[in-house]
């Protein structure tokens, strides 16, 4: 149950991280699919937030960074947490068990800069988006379940 979760929650933040790629790289422009209260105001669109040096905290776009997570959170949950079988031979479970604490430790760090970016968004930028705190608030949950997952 709780790896199904994990699974519907990256792919949700995967179509957000999707979204946020298209929009840094001038795909959308104010795309029409995408429902008005997401990007309220003029000013806050999606669009204007990815082309701030808030969106590229590592040097490439934070939402393809995002991709590349939500990804490996499909595949290790879909695999049933055991990549072990498919890398690492079956007797060496040491591996395996840093992996999978290795995405918890990955998760954290995606909570950590999210905190970060909500700060930069609404003291620096002064803008409020709410598809930024839906991805914020789906790596928190994201984190609780690969804790609970992890022991």
């Amino acid at each position: 149950m709780l790896r199904a979760l994990v699974v519907l929650l990256s792919l949700a933040g995967l179509a957000d991280a999707l979204y946020f790629t298209l929009a840094y790289y001038g795909r959308v422009k104010k795309a029409r699919w995408v429902p008005q209260i997401l990007c309220p105001r003029e000013g806050s669109s999606c669009v204007t937030v990815v082309q701030t040096p808030y969106a590229r905290v590592f040097g490439v776009p934070n939402s393809l960074l995002g991709i590349v997570y939500y990804l490996m959170l499909i595949g290790w949950a879909v695999l049933g947490g055991e990549w072990s079988i498919v890398w690492v031979r079956p007797q060496s479970t040491v591996a395996f068990h840093w992996f999978r604490w290795g995405l918890v430790a990955m998760s954290g760090m995606t909570v950590l800069l999210g905190s970060y970016l909500i700060c930069a968004l609404r003291r620096k930028l002064h803008v409020d988006c709410p598809l930024c705190y839906t991805a914020h608030a789906i790596n928190a949950a994201l984190l609780v379940l690969l804790v609970l997952l992890a022991r």
